[in-house]
């Protein structure tokens, strides 16, 4: 008996490095696991909320708020030809947009916290269409909301205020007898640009809900543990298995995330596809207006396109850099001087402090585009009247610019991630509600292909300065 507790003592004492040490390794992966799926189902969550916001403040540029205002509570489907036309446009949105439930139209009333309705995409249904269950009766949760009808807005902190001022979604995403749902709204203007109601978009979320619900489960991660306690070294082969597994999965992810970036296509493509079918029917006076939304569409889209294939170019590496000698100042200076036309729309000043004669070797195009960039973003990002400044000077064996502005700044949680592939500050979307999150990891792949360096200062409120630093030589 003593023999045998001797043996099975030296036994534990060789063996157990090897079972501590493998089951260190299986928490911590476990652990990793769990943050990248649980940070991959957030990237995907701000992606779906970027895309609601874009369709909803896409959408709500082709109503018009003097029109909206003179429906009143008595009008139908029958006697009102603007609520007609309205409806029909509602209908339009609800068929062309892929995963869009329901859309209708809403306006403040004098009570606080109450909404009323002004026009219902169901509104444009038949009985039958509308009698989702099939029971043959049209439920009080089925029925269309005409005009003048009351919601009670007190438990969607976003139609109480901010929907009113800019594109916005709810928070979370919902779950009814329907499905799983989340909605977005967007403000309606009028001529004069003041804003007369809100457009809201209920979008189906099912694919989103079903990928939070697969992503991690404790159970495997309580399997994970006590597989690696339990066999020991020969866990480290499954766990070499299993991090390739991830490291696909990871990239899959990815491949993903690229797709939706593509989403943002349907914006700009919708602004284009309605205003060419309403050139038929607008009267010379709006003509203008309606050429104005096409030219908007087109620029979206040449954005979005040139965006994605310079992300795709710093993704594989294959940025051609072709250095010339040029003066740093005089890039800097043509840039300001293309955007001065959006600085002036926004009202907001310039200020140059640029150090002469920093001549260097730089690819003249490259790096006007890393400007432009900042400098866009810069304006995005700050409030109408304030100074962007622009400096540039010798830094030691560098050259250095910088772009500092007084807008909202990026929270201090974000400043570690920000040059990354589809990230942006988690506030951002309250500013500019389209964006992929490709614009500053575009800038840090350009400027390592010239050995430079690029870092971001901000405060959240205060404001942000990106400092570029270049090679002399």
């Amino acid at each position: 008996m003593p023999k045998t507790h001797s043996s099975f003592r030296e036994n534990f004492q060789q063996f157990w490095p090897v079972f501590g040490i493998t089951g260190v390794i299986v928490i911590a992966i476990a652990t990793t696991g769990f943050f990248f799926f649980y940070h991959g189902q957030r990237i995907v969550e701000d992606q779906l909320k970027d895309k609601l916001r874009s369709t909803a403040s896409a959408a709500a540029i082709q109503f018009d708020g003097d029109t909206i205002i003179k429906i009143s509570p008595s009008d139908t489907m029958g006697n009102s030809k603007q609520l007609k036309k309205v409806v029909q446009k509602l209908q339009k949105l609800r068929e062309e947009v892929t995963n869009v439930r329901y859309a209708y139209i809403m306006r403040q009333t004098k009570t606080p916290g109450q909404l009323e309705f002004v026009a219902d995409a169901d509104l444009a249904l038949s009985k039958e269409q509308l009698d989702l269950n099939k029971n043959s009766i049209i439920d009080a949760n089925e029925e269309a909301s005409p005009p003048g009808t009351v919601y009670d807005a007190s438990n969607v902190p976003a139609l109480l205020t901010e929907a009113f001022m800019h594109p916005v979604t709810d928070d979370r995403i919902v779950h009814d007898q329907w499905g799983w749902t989340i909605s977005g709204y967007a403000p309606i203007r009028n001529g004069s640009g003041q804003i007369m109601a809100v457009l809201g978009i209920d979008m189906d979320a099912t694919d989103y809900a079903s990928l939070s619900e697969s992503a991690f489960s404790p159970a495997a991660l309580l399997l994970m543990v006590l597989a690696g306690i339990s066999i020991g070294g020969g866990t480290l082969m499954f766990l070499w298995k299993r991090r390739l597994e991830t490291l696909e999965r990871l990239e899959t992810e990815r491949s993903g995330l690229l797709r939706l970036a593509f989403h943002q296509l349907g914006g700009p493509l919708t602004i284009i596809n309605w205003s060419l079918e309403e050139l038929e029917e607008q009267s010379p006076e709006s003509l203008q207006r309606t050429i104005a939304n096409i030219q908007e569409g087109v620029r979206r889209l040449r954005v979005i396109l040139k965006t994605l294939k310079e992300a795709d170019l710093v993704h594989s590496g294959n940025i051609e850099y072709r250095p010339e000698s040029v003066s740093l100042g005089t890039i800097l200076e043509k840039v300001v001087r293309e955007m001065s036309d959006r600085f002036a729309l926004r009202k907001q000043k310039i200020n140059l402090e640029l150090e002469k004669n920093i001549t260097m070797r730089l690819d003249p195009k490259l790096i006007a585009g890393v400007a432009q960039e900042l400098l866009t973003n810069a304006m995005d990002y700050s409030a109408d009247g304030t100074t962007i400044t622009v400096r540039a000077r010798k830094h030691g064996r560098f050259a250095e610019f910088e772009i500092e502005d007084h807008g909202c700044g990026i929270p201090r949680s974000d400043l570690n991630r920000i040059f990354n592939e589809f990230t942006r500050g988690s506030n951002a979307t309250r500013f500019k509600a389209d964006g992929n999150g490709l614009g500053l990891y575009i800038v840090r792949g350009i400027i390592n292909r010239t050995k430079g360096k690029v870092s971001a200062k901000s405060e959240e409120g205060v404001g942000t300065t990106i400092t570029v630093q270049l090679p002399m030589a």
